[in-house]
């Protein structure tokens, strides 16, 4: 009999693939779908019925009813109660906004009498950041317990028999489960610096980094158009399952099942991560925050035994929509570093400089027009760009004189996206020469847009307080590198 079943609750392809994997010894055949909720099974009731396939999905915590079921039930809700919580709050939130961008870009209106709260985006670089991936992969250890838990019970059983019982062994593995991010982290971070040869494209691919990560944090809180963007590559996961279930030894079988955990792209949270890394486009880097995360994988999935009996499905559900909510604000960074590097007008300190108002100020910052030229000047050190902000005259060439106080792997290239300059700098003084052609916030940034400034021009040299206020990125948002200490990659 060949029947299909909705499925709810499952959280990334992974689950998808648990599910096949826990069924198929009982049934002639399965395919299950994480994108369409829906799972498509051919048994035989004598060997097995449609109660005790429901039941076994059940046990791994996941709700299964048959196709018709499901269709009834959502022919008796009322259309009211087809929106989460979160999804009305989306819905009103795009309502509200887009024509509000709209009516600024196509009609002026300005924004002069309301004051915009001084809202910064973080960056990697910052040691809060790096505490993020740590977080949201203590999060997702939770999920981790489910996929991964078996073949942690499959080590330690094999080794119990042979007459060993050491906590060594589970060191071991997260050891080998932390290399294994570590390193694919910085082939993904290596594959988006190798195809990043030109500006723009280093910034399209941070750009569909962010993009994926938000459609997977999105697909989390329960969007099912978003489920169709994760990858599937069961090939993948099968090979490491042989390999997994084929190795020997006190040491070697867990040593062998934690690097291959770095394979299993199923898992939706390892995909997110994985892109993060290749919008980093450096091999350093993006080994450096899987590193991080997969370290923070760890002290859930080694106690999991004591979690996986204190904590109910549910439970695990609500903890990793708070772990998608981490994602969506990595997404977020990333998305915005991307359009950073492209000089796109919608980067979020383009469009916070863009809305706000107020009284018109002199220039701040020190442009001198000396014989028909904008001269201003930039000390750079570790920690960033001083001053990181400017206000500059349309159409009058500018002379920027960049001092080099401090040289380190994330500082030595600057970049206009907006008109397609790439400046390796050098210790000491560095001069770039630029015409603004028109009006608007540009903004410059290191090679990975983790550092950044902006200039605002406009058409007479002077900006209100307030836009001056909104152009100007937070100090501190460095890297973290010491100086020519081989640095994040951002310049390569």
């Amino acid at each position: 009999m060949k029947k299909t079943f909705i499925i709810k609750g499952m959280h990334c392809n992974s689950c998808a693939i648990l599910t096949e994997k826990e069924l198929k010894d009982k049934v002639n055949n399965i395919s299950v779908s994480y994108s369409n909720e829906k799972a498509e099974i051919d048994f035989d009731e004598n060997k097995i019925n449609e109660s005790e396939i429901i039941e076994i999905i059940k046990k791994l915590g996941y709700h299964a009813t048959p196709e018709n079921a499901e269709k009834i039930e959502k022919e008796n809700n009322n259309s009211k109660n087809q929106f989460s919580s979160f999804e009305k709050i989306l819905f009103w939130s795009i309502i509200i906004i887009i024509p509000l961008l709209l009516l600024y870009k196509f009609t002026g209106f300005s924004f002069s009498n309301f004051n915009l709260p001084d809202i910064q985006i973080p960056e990697l670089g910052d040691k809060a950041s790096l505490a993020l991936l740590f977080l949201a992969g203590i999060l997702t250890g939770f999920h981790c317990v489910s996929m991964c838990g078996g073949f942690v019970v499959s080590y330690t059983a094999k080794n119990a028999l042979n007459g060993y019982k050491g906590f060594k062994q589970h060191l071991v593995y997260g050891g080998s489960k932390v290399l294994s991010y570590t390193i694919i982290g910085g082939i993904f971070g290596l594959i988006g610096g190798i195809f990043a040869f030109s500006i723009k494209l280093r910034g399209v691919i941070a750009i569909l980094a962010g993009l994926f990560m938000i459609f997977y944090a999105l697909s989390m809180f329960g969007f099912k158009f978003f489920r169709k963007f994760q990858l599937n590559p069961k090939f993948l996961t099968n090979a490491a399952t042989k390999a997994n279930n084929s190795a020997h030894g006190h040491f070697r079988a867990p040593f062998i099942t934690g690097l291959l955990n770095g394979l299993f792209l199923a898992c939706g949270p390892l995909q997110a991560m994985y892109l993060y890394a290749m919008g980093t486009g450096s091999f350093l880097s993006g080994a450096a925050s899987l590193a991080v995360f997969g370290l923070g994988t760890l002290p859930v999935m080694l106690g999991f035994g004591f979690i996986a009996t204190t904590i109910s499905h549910k439970t695990t559900g609500r903890i990793l929509k708070i772990s998608a909510v981490i994602v969506l604000i990595l997404g977020l960074i990333m998305l915005n570093r991307g359009l950073s590097l492209t000089g796109s007008n919608f980067s979020f300190d383009t469009i916070k400089t863009s809305l706000a108002g107020g009284a018109i100020i002199a220039n701040a910052n020190g442009a001198i027009i000396t014989n028909g030229v904008q001269e201003i000047n930039m000390n750079v050190d570790a920690s960033g760009y001083s001053p990181n902000s400017f206000v500059l005259k349309k159409g009058v060439p500018v002379k920027w004189n960049v001092n080099v106080v401090q040289l380190t792997g994330c500082n030595n290239e600057l970049v206009i996206g907006e008109y397609n300059i790439d400046k390796r700098l050098k210790s000491g003084l560095n001069v770039i020469e630029f015409t603004p052609t028109k009006t608007g916030t540009i903004t410059f940034t290191c090679g990975m847009g983790m550092l950044r400034g902006s200039f605002i021009v406009t058409e007479d040299g002077t900006a209100s307080q307030s836009q001056v206020q909104a152009a100007t990125p937070p100090k501190g948002s460095s890297c973290s590198m010491g100086a020519n200490g081989g640095g994040c990659g951002c310049g390569g």
